[in-house]
Protein backbone atom coordinates (compact mmCIF):
# COMPACT_ATOMS: atom_id res chain seq x y z
CA UNK A 1 0.00 0.00 0.00
CA UNK A 2 2.95 2.82 0.68
CA UNK A 3 4.13 1.85 -3.23
CA UNK A 4 0.88 2.62 -4.24
CA UNK A 5 0.62 6.19 -1.89
CA UNK A 6 4.26 6.80 -3.19
CA UNK A 7 3.07 5.98 -6.94
CA UNK A 8 0.00 8.20 -6.79
CA UNK A 9 2.31 10.78 -5.24
CA UNK A 10 4.43 10.57 -7.76
CA UNK A 11 1.45 10.92 -10.35
CA UNK A 12 -0.05 13.91 -8.64
CA UNK A 13 3.56 15.67 -8.64
CA UNK A 14 3.65 15.02 -12.48
CA UNK A 15 0.45 16.51 -12.84
CA UNK A 16 1.16 19.53 -10.40
CA UNK A 17 3.74 20.67 -13.39
CA UNK A 18 1.60 23.37 -15.16
CA UNK A 19 1.91 26.56 -12.22
CA UNK A 20 3.23 29.26 -13.97
CA UNK A 21 3.13 27.53 -17.22
CA UNK A 22 0.97 29.72 -19.39
CA UNK A 23 2.80 29.46 -22.79
CA UNK A 24 1.27 28.50 -25.74
CA UNK A 25 1.88 24.83 -27.18
CA UNK A 26 3.08 25.53 -30.25
CA UNK A 27 1.04 23.12 -32.92
CA UNK A 28 3.68 21.06 -33.99
CA UNK A 29 4.51 19.95 -30.56
CA UNK A 30 2.12 17.66 -29.88
CA UNK A 31 3.31 15.53 -32.99
CA UNK A 32 7.09 15.53 -31.59
CA UNK A 33 7.99 13.19 -28.68
CA UNK A 34 11.00 14.68 -28.06
CA UNK A 35 9.31 18.26 -27.48
CA UNK A 36 6.18 16.93 -25.93
CA UNK A 37 8.62 14.82 -23.32
CA UNK A 38 10.39 17.95 -22.59
CA UNK A 39 7.65 20.37 -22.27
CA UNK A 40 6.40 17.59 -19.94
CA UNK A 41 9.36 17.57 -17.93
CA UNK A 42 9.51 21.69 -17.99
CA UNK A 43 6.39 21.94 -16.31
CA UNK A 44 6.54 19.08 -14.06
CA UNK A 45 9.56 21.05 -12.61
CA UNK A 46 7.66 24.46 -12.40
CA UNK A 47 4.80 23.18 -10.71
CA UNK A 48 7.20 21.56 -7.83
CA UNK A 49 9.55 24.75 -7.30
CA UNK A 50 6.01 26.56 -6.90
CA UNK A 51 6.48 28.50 -3.27
CA UNK A 52 2.29 28.40 -2.44
CA UNK A 53 -0.19 25.94 -3.04
CA UNK A 54 -3.82 27.22 -4.35
CA UNK A 55 -5.82 24.79 -4.74
CA UNK A 56 -8.37 26.79 -7.34
CA UNK A 57 -5.00 27.34 -9.09
CA UNK A 58 -3.62 24.08 -9.48
CA UNK A 59 -7.18 22.44 -10.13
CA UNK A 60 -7.43 24.97 -13.24
CA UNK A 61 -3.84 24.48 -14.59
CA UNK A 62 -4.15 20.38 -13.85
CA UNK A 63 -7.22 20.83 -16.38
CA UNK A 64 -5.47 23.36 -18.85
CA UNK A 65 -2.14 22.10 -18.76
CA UNK A 66 -1.60 18.41 -17.64
CA UNK A 67 -4.58 16.31 -18.26
CA UNK A 68 -3.70 16.94 -21.78
CA UNK A 69 -0.93 15.24 -21.56
CA UNK A 70 -2.62 11.80 -20.34
CA UNK A 71 -4.51 9.61 -22.92
CA UNK A 72 -7.15 8.48 -20.14
CA UNK A 73 -9.51 7.08 -23.22
CA UNK A 74 -6.94 4.50 -23.82
CA UNK A 75 -6.09 3.81 -19.73
CA UNK A 76 -10.12 3.45 -19.57
CA UNK A 77 -9.96 0.67 -22.30
CA UNK A 78 -6.72 -0.62 -20.55
CA UNK A 79 -8.65 -1.04 -16.98
CA UNK A 80 -11.66 -2.38 -18.73
CA UNK A 81 -9.54 -5.06 -20.80
CA UNK A 82 -7.91 -6.59 -17.79
CA UNK A 83 -11.66 -6.93 -16.11
CA UNK A 84 -13.05 -9.07 -19.48
CA UNK A 85 -15.77 -6.02 -19.02
CA UNK A 86 -17.51 -5.09 -22.64
CA UNK A 87 -19.28 -1.92 -22.54
CA UNK A 88 -20.85 0.14 -24.87
CA UNK A 89 -19.41 3.32 -26.28
CA UNK A 90 -21.22 6.39 -24.09
CA UNK A 91 -20.58 3.63 -20.94
CA UNK A 92 -16.99 3.56 -22.42
CA UNK A 93 -16.86 7.73 -22.44
CA UNK A 94 -18.70 7.83 -19.15
CA UNK A 95 -15.83 5.21 -17.17
CA UNK A 96 -13.33 7.01 -18.88
CA UNK A 97 -14.44 10.54 -17.25
CA UNK A 98 -14.95 9.01 -13.91
CA UNK A 99 -11.58 7.16 -13.97
CA UNK A 100 -10.17 10.68 -14.70
CA UNK A 101 -11.76 12.47 -12.45
CA UNK A 102 -10.62 9.57 -9.82
CA UNK A 103 -7.26 10.28 -10.72
CA UNK A 104 -7.18 13.65 -10.98
CA UNK A 105 -8.71 14.50 -7.50
CA UNK A 106 -6.97 11.77 -5.61
CA UNK A 107 -3.52 13.39 -7.24
CA UNK A 108 -4.97 17.09 -6.03
CA UNK A 109 -5.24 15.93 -2.56
CA UNK A 110 -1.58 14.64 -2.74
CA UNK A 111 -0.81 17.90 -4.27
CA UNK A 112 -1.83 19.61 -1.00
CA UNK A 113 0.58 17.28 1.15
CA UNK A 114 3.60 17.90 -1.65
CA UNK A 115 7.42 18.58 -0.82
CA UNK A 116 9.58 20.64 -2.77
CA UNK A 117 11.86 18.74 -5.00
CA UNK A 118 12.75 17.99 -8.44
CA UNK A 119 12.56 15.43 -11.71
CA UNK A 120 15.68 15.46 -13.54
CA UNK A 121 15.97 13.47 -17.14
CA UNK A 122 17.21 10.08 -17.34
CA UNK A 123 16.69 7.94 -20.67
CA UNK A 124 14.35 7.18 -23.01
CA UNK A 125 14.06 4.39 -24.85
CA UNK A 126 11.85 2.72 -27.44
CA UNK A 127 9.31 0.37 -26.78
CA UNK A 128 6.91 -2.37 -28.42
CA UNK A 129 4.60 -0.29 -30.98
CA UNK A 130 6.63 2.52 -31.47
CA UNK A 131 5.98 3.54 -27.84
CA UNK A 132 9.04 5.20 -25.77
CA UNK A 133 9.71 5.12 -21.87
CA UNK A 134 10.81 8.15 -20.41
CA UNK A 135 12.81 7.51 -16.83
CA UNK A 136 12.86 10.22 -14.45
CA UNK A 137 14.76 10.47 -11.35
CA UNK A 138 12.86 12.54 -8.36
CA UNK A 139 14.68 14.14 -6.19
CA UNK A 140 13.25 15.35 -2.53
CA UNK A 141 11.22 12.88 -1.69
CA UNK A 142 12.62 10.33 -0.52
CA UNK A 143 16.46 9.81 0.91
CA UNK A 144 18.06 8.72 -2.28
CA UNK A 145 15.22 9.31 -4.57
CA UNK A 146 14.19 6.70 -7.08
CA UNK A 147 13.36 6.49 -11.27
CA UNK A 148 9.69 7.10 -12.20
CA UNK A 149 9.15 5.90 -15.53
CA UNK A 150 6.09 7.54 -17.89
CA UNK A 151 5.17 5.56 -20.79
CA UNK A 152 4.29 7.87 -23.79
CA UNK A 153 2.60 6.32 -27.04
CA UNK A 154 0.93 8.43 -30.04
CA UNK A 155 -2.61 8.48 -29.43
CA UNK A 156 -5.48 8.12 -31.87
CA UNK A 157 -5.81 12.12 -31.92
CA UNK A 158 -2.34 12.46 -33.42
CA UNK A 159 -0.40 13.77 -30.22
CA UNK A 160 2.10 11.86 -28.00
CA UNK A 161 0.54 11.08 -24.68
CA UNK A 162 1.66 9.73 -21.53
CA UNK A 163 -0.52 5.98 -21.30
CA UNK A 164 1.20 4.89 -17.94
CA UNK A 165 3.00 5.64 -14.88
CA UNK A 166 5.04 3.57 -13.45
CA UNK A 167 7.33 3.28 -10.24
CA UNK A 168 9.34 0.18 -9.83
CA UNK A 169 7.35 -2.82 -10.98
CA UNK A 170 4.00 -1.40 -10.45
CA UNK A 171 1.78 1.44 -12.32
CA UNK A 172 -0.94 3.29 -12.16
CA UNK A 173 -2.61 1.07 -15.04
CA UNK A 174 -2.09 -2.05 -13.08
CA UNK A 175 -3.04 -0.42 -9.98
CA UNK A 176 -6.30 0.22 -11.36
CA UNK A 177 -6.85 -2.77 -13.07
CA UNK A 178 -6.79 -4.47 -9.42
CA UNK A 179 -9.14 -2.03 -7.98
CA UNK A 180 -11.75 -2.70 -10.90
CA UNK A 181 -11.54 -6.37 -10.80
CA UNK A 182 -12.29 -6.29 -7.08
CA UNK A 183 -15.33 -3.85 -7.53
CA UNK A 184 -16.90 -6.14 -10.14
CA UNK A 185 -16.51 -9.01 -8.27
CA UNK A 186 -18.26 -7.21 -5.58
CA UNK A 187 -20.78 -5.03 -7.07
CA UNK A 188 -20.82 -6.22 -10.82
CA UNK A 189 -20.41 -4.11 -13.43
CA UNK A 190 -22.86 -1.26 -13.21
CA UNK A 191 -22.37 -1.18 -9.37
CA UNK A 192 -18.73 -0.58 -10.34
CA UNK A 193 -19.43 2.18 -12.34
CA UNK A 194 -21.26 3.91 -9.63
CA UNK A 195 -18.14 3.36 -7.20
CA UNK A 196 -15.08 4.86 -9.08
Amino acid sequence: MKRLHTLLLMFGLLMSSAVFSYEETPTNEASDPVKTIQSAIVKLNQLTTATTYSPQMMGFLVEQQISPLFDFDHIAIAVLSASYITLGKEEVVFFSNKLKKNIVNTLLRKLAQGQTGSFDFVSARPTMHGNIVVRLNTKGYSRFGFNLDLSFHKSQSGKWQIFDVALERDSLVNFYQRMMRIKVKRYGVYGMLNLI
